[in-house]
């Protein structure tokens, strides 16, 4: 089981958005600076931001009840399965992330590059 400390998961930068968990992209990044927004230590990074909206939308929760979930949640398996992600099906899950990393490749990319994961060209 992965713990969710009650400090960021990660040293920031974040974990990369293309980490997927459940088969999500993004939630890994959320989770790491969601805890960095309750600990006060989310520096420059925004929480939430419109990538976090649109997998919260997803989701079907809002920033505040994430946030909650992630105040009472000890062990990510407890939070991945209060966001009932498993019950979506493995199709619309896969749907949904294809084209959110389509949506976006640009800024993804960008990403990676800001913080190390992949060389300027």
């Amino acid at each position: 089981m992965t713990s969710l400390p009650d400090s960021p998961v990660t040293p920031f930068p974040p974990r990369s958005g293309l980490v997927r968990i459940e088969g999500l992209p993004w939630l890994a990044r959320m989770i790491d600076k969601g805890r960095a927004s309750l600990s006060g230590t989310l520096g420059e990074y925004a929480f939430p931001c419109a990538m976090d909206d649109e997998l919260l939308r997803f989701l079907g929760i809002d920033s505040n009840v994430f946030l909650d979930l992630l105040r009472i949640m000890g062990e990510e398996e407890e939070l991945l399965s209060s966001l009932g992600i498993t019950s979506r099906s493995p199709a619309e899950r896969s749907i949904w992330s294809d084209v959110f990393l389509i949506r976006f490749a640009r800024l993804l990319d960008e990403l990676e590059r800001e913080e190390g994961r992949k060389e300027t060209k």
